[in-house]
């Protein structure tokens, strides 16, 4: 017990523990949905090794859930303005459970379209929901913190999910996908549950109109000139990231010549890094200001990608996957405060909306763009190329994010 209340006082764990229910019940949501959160990880190969599909219709599949989530994306987001978040949520994690069973048992090629289609639009559609949940429930001091808890969440329940999610694959693809479809039923039962008896009663529909009536220069996203520069300048730093997710792995096989282990570990390694420095991070970084934790973050997310091509071996490349990792710690978590400040008062929706829509549509070009620098001009073009669109892109969000700044500063009273 001496030990619980020594940890308890000190800064991070105490402020933590000081975030609104709704943060908690979140976070606890994101861990039980990403412990199975596996199947996108293995749908490809489902597809093929499974169902027996043709490399070109597998292709057109995915494609199928990549409109998915663009729509889903916006759509959501623009929604809540109109309905309220909470059930949305709670929809959106059902929608996702009954997709991924129904898919399961599908075979038709029109019918697996459909339902791809129908999951991304539901998993994406709820990344925006719960960012206005946060809002609402947060105080804007209290944001980055429920931020970054959120993200460690995500991170615990993938690193879960993927020790289990590889062993069902062993056994059959489709328990990959019952598994997910389970863990997103229990995630959607725990979160109507905690709404009801553990969160404060805040189930209010917000309606676009009133915000677009309240008179802040602008209420609307798409005349708020900074906020659509901060998009234009994350979209690249986005597919730079997104690139982990894809080319990263085969790059250290083929020009590091790592074995499938150590590339899992980095990896590893990076959801480690989250799970244990994000909070403490963002709890120190808060001192020096949104506008120097972006461009600190994004440009050693930028750096430590770039170096890719000059570092050899093992450890030049734990090297780069330390440096890239303090980056994303430093500027996701604090872009994503910034849109919530941004969207307050306004027409909240339609900015969580166009935010969530900037990842999605990372998403699917990350893997286009990736891919063609790859296999036209070789591998290390690639990291060569996240340097050469890195300057600009750090330095445009820069001053995105700077202007931001300078108008809410010109708004407090002297």
């Amino acid at each position: 017990m001496a030990t619980v209340a020594m940890l308890l006082r000190q800064p991070v764990l105490a402020r933590l523990f000081t975030l609104p229910s709704m943060a908690w019940i979140l976070a606890c949501t994101a861990f039980i949905n990403r412990m199975g959160a596996m199947a996108k990880l293995f749908m490809a190969i489902y597809l093929r090794e499974t169902l027996h599909l043709p490399l070109h219709t597998i292709g057109l599949l995915l494609a199928t859930y990549g409109a998915g989530t663009l729509l889903g994306a916006y759509g959501m987001g623009v929604l809540s303005d109109h309905v309220s978040p909470r059930r949305l949520a709670v929809g959106c994690l059902l929608t996702s459970g009954c997709g991924l069973v129904l898919l399961s048992g599908a075979e038709a090629t029109p019918l697996l379209a459909l339902l791809l289609f129908v999951g991304g639009a539901a998993d994406s559609g709820y990344r925006p929901v719960v960012q206005r949940l946060i809002m609402e429930a947060c105080e804007p001091e209290d944001r980055a913190r429920a931020q970054s808890l959120h993200r460690v969440a995500i991170n615990l329940g993938f690193s879960v999910g993927g020790f289990f999610g590889g062993m069902l694959a062993g056994f059959d693809y489709r328990y990959v996908l019952w598994s997910d479809a389970a863990t997103s039923f229990v995630a959607a039962a725990w979160l109507a549950y905690a709404l009801r008896r553990i969160a404060p009663p805040r189930d209010m529909v917000v309606v676009a109109a009133r915000h677009s009536a309240s008179g802040q220069p602008g209420a609307s996203p798409y005349r708020d000139r900074p906020f659509l520069f901060l998009l234009l300048a994350a979209l690249p730093l986005g597919m730079m990231y997104d690139q982990v997710n894809g080319l990263f792995g085969t790059y250290l096989r083929e020009y590091h010549h790592l074995s499938p282990a150590w590339v899992g570990w980095q990896h590893g390694l990076n959801g480690l890094l989250v799970g244990l420095c994000q909070l403490p991070l963002t709890a120190w970084i808060q001192r020096f200001g949104v506008r120097r934790q972006v461009v600190w973050g994004s440009a050693l997310m930028v750096v430590g990608l770039g170096m890719l091509p000059w570092v050899h071996g093992l450890p030049g490349v734990l090297f780069s996957t330390l440096v890239w990792t303090v980056g994303e710690m430093l500027w996701m978590p604090t872009l994503g405060v910034i849109v919530m400040q941004r969207a307050e008062g306004r027409r909240s929706g339609h900015y969580f909306g166009m935010y969530s829509t900037l990842w999605s549509t990372s998403t699917l070009l990350a893997p286009l763009v990736g891919s063609q620098i790859y296999s036209r001009l070789g591998g290390n073009s690639l990291w060569y190329a996240v340097l050469l669109a890195g300057v600009p892109a750090v330095l445009l969000l820069g001053w995105a994010v700077g202007e931001i700044d300078r108008q809410v500063e010109a708004r407090q009273p002297v």
